[in-house]
């Protein structure tokens, strides 16, 4: 999409924010603290701290769902692309199907209207999707309906221009064809990042829809390529790993939870994100996941201070892929995926084959992440900061054990990407190109 396309939109959609101060410490390159701008009411502030505290919440809901499954290996989502792709379906359900979705979702209508909703989604899409050479970001999703099926014009134009994203007709009589066509649809769109998501189709298949992002950025201070080293990560009591791990001496903001017994450290990135890392004391990582909730994060930002230390991390290249279909129902999203869902806003009922029964197959969701000394730029001219040795060593942070990252979005604190970090050698699931 052209860039005057997305400003365009971007202009329309200032209407969507409002007020939500959530970290002091950190200014943008205008030198402006992170407030949402554009407010036009403390009515329109309220309204969006109030999705960004259900997007949390929800993000950690989601999170202990998917440790529950695989509490010994990596985990990475975009809980916020989860969270816009229910969102958008909520375009065109109803009944039952809608109300499971904006409850699963946390969303009380008597407090927040559908509309902001919508506008708050489309508002964070397009700030996230403008052009920036600092961010090399690959967002999207794509809803594929069975072609013997009447699509609805108008969820098809609201989906594309509240979400940007697009509604296409496949032949699901085909599996195989079928397939390979959302697959190279995921390649194209990822820049060959992300190969391979969509595993099973057959004939039955009416709906499959698939989400994904890949995140990259270049960090405020780079990290120096020439220090980073091999060194020990230690996955569990009987393994050990491995890894480069990347050295930085700056001033860091840093918090020492003592009631969760964990370090919250965060680094900024020349784009409009942050990065949040949690590092569990040893043995502590069930002790904090099983705390995670909008209250404990809101106190980690709060609790943010200046700190001169060294820090030891590894290098990364991580991936997720998850079939939501089997994981949203333990979150009572149930119906959207049954022979009774409401899709009468997608699809013309009275027109649709007698021998077909409509309803979303699968949702597919994957997330790629790779964190490096420098970022996207071929050619990076911002320089590491060195500062006074013995003062970096009195206080390091090395995180050679497992531990949380998340990305947060400014200026709302969003969580963009979520993850924990188990043994980072792993990176199933981004191809080779994209290193």
């Amino acid at each position: 999409m052209k860039f005057k396309f997305f400003l365009f939109l971007l202009l329309i959609s200032l209407q969507a924010t409002g007020g939500c101060r959530v970290s002091p410490h950190r200014t943008g390159k205008s030198g402006s603290d992170f407030s949402f701008r554009g407010s036009h009411s403390s009515k329109d502030a309220s309204l969006n701290c109030k999705i960004i505290e259900k997007n949390t919440n929800f993000a950690f809901t989601l999170y202990k769902q998917l440790v529950s499954q695989a509490s010994d290996l990596n985990v990475l989502f975009s809980p916020l692309s989860v969270s816009m792709i229910l969102s958008l379906l909520t375009l065109g359900v109803h009944s039952t199907t809608r109300t499971q979705i904006l409850v699963g979702l946390g969303f009380n209508l008597k407090e927040i209207q559908e509309d902001a909703i919508h506008k708050f989604f489309q508002n964070l899409v397009l700030n996230l999707n403008m052009p920036n050479p600092e961010l090399q970001l690959s967002m999207g999703s794509a809803l594929f309906v069975e072609e013997r099926l009447r699509l609805l014009e108008e969820f098809s134009q609201n989906v594309k221009t509240m979400y940007m994203s697009e509604v296409l007709s496949i032949d699901f009589q085909y599996p195989a064809r079928a397939k390979k066509r959302i697959n190279e649809y995921i390649s194209e769109q990822t820049q060959k990042k992300m190969e391979g998501l969509v595993k099973d189709v057959d004939s039955s298949t009416t709906m499959i829809l698939v989400n994904y992002i890949f995140f990259k950025a270049s960090w405020e201070r780079n990290f120096d390529p020439k220090r980073t080293r091999e060194d020990n990560f230690i996955v569990s009591e009987k393994t050990m790993v491995k890894v480069p791990m990347m050295i930085h001496e700056n001033i860091h903001y840093y918090f020492r939870d003592r009631s969760l017994s964990c370090g919250v450290l965060q680094i900024a990135y020349a784009s409009n994100e942050t990065a949040l890392f949690v590092l569990p004391d040893q043995g502590q990582m069930k002790r904090v996941e099983a705390a995670l909730t909008q209250k404990v994060m809101k106190r980690w930002l709060k609790g943010l201070k200046k700190r001169t230390m060294e820090l030891r991390i590894p290098k990364l290249s991580l991936s997720g892929k998850y079939e939501l279909q089997k994981i949203l129902p333990a979150l009572k999203i149930t119906n959207v995926f049954s022979k009774e869902s409401d899709l009468s806003g997608i699809i013309d009922l009275s027109n649709k084959p007698s021998h077909l029964t409509p309803q979303i197959n699968q949702i597919m969701h994957q997330t790629g992440f790779q964190m490096d000394e420098s970022g996207p730029q071929t050619v990076n001219t911002k320089s590491h900061v060195r500062i006074r040795m013995s003062a970096a060593r009195h206080n390091m942070m090395e995180f050679n054990r497992p531990f949380l990252v998340m990305i947060l979005t400014q200026p709302n604190q969003s969580i963009l990407l979520l993850g924990k970090v188990v043994n980072p050698k792993e990176a199933e699931g981004l191809s080779a190109s994209s290193s």
